[in-house]
């Protein structure tokens, strides 16, 4: 792992805990509640330490694969600093939009159906059979927390 990757990861790291901590510091000036009844400001402030957390993680990682980087013995053949992965970008940005184009159109599991096979294109290699059951998987739990136990005010299969 080359000092400019190192320096990406950590500094990746850090803008992800900046944010989870300047969320879960607006979240916090808000009425947290009780557990039983929790208030507008609960789910904000939990998001937004479980979102510094995983910067932290990221930065543990950096610092994990630095080491081992450092203790390997040095390989001739190793390819350069990996390129920004714009397939993977463009692809789950263009799955999102179809989300939110198909929803009230045509339902929430085919647009469920469409984030996720729209989102698999980022992927150079993928495997069909997974990715039909990832996207069954997530309508199908999708649909059961958040039209059925949530109650949103969204039709599983279309407009009626």
């Amino acid at each position: 792992m080359t000092v400019r990757t190192a320096f990406r990861d950590y500094a990746a790291a850090a803008v992800v805990v900046a944010f989870g901590t300047g969320l879960a510091a607006i979240a916090s000036t808000y009425p947290l509640g009780k557990m039983l009844r929790p208030g507008p400001g609960f789910f904000p402030l939990v998001i937004g330490c479980l979102i510094a957390v995983l910067g932290v993680v990221i930065a543990l990682e950096s610092w994990s694969a630095t080491r081992q980087a450092h203790e390997a013995p040095a390989d001739e053949g190793t390819p350069g600093p990996d390129r920004f992965a714009w397939r993977a970008v463009l692809s789950v940005t263009i799955g999102m939009l179809a989300f939110a184009a198909l929803v009230d159109r045509a339902g929430y599991v085919a647009a469920t159906f469409a984030l996720v096979f729209i989102a698999s294109l980022g992927e150079i290699r993928r495997n069909w059979w997974a990715v039909g059951g990832v996207a069954t998987f997530m309508a199908v739990f999708g649909s059961l927390l958040f039209i059925w136990g949530l109650g949103l005010p969204v039709n599983i299969f279309g407009p009626r």
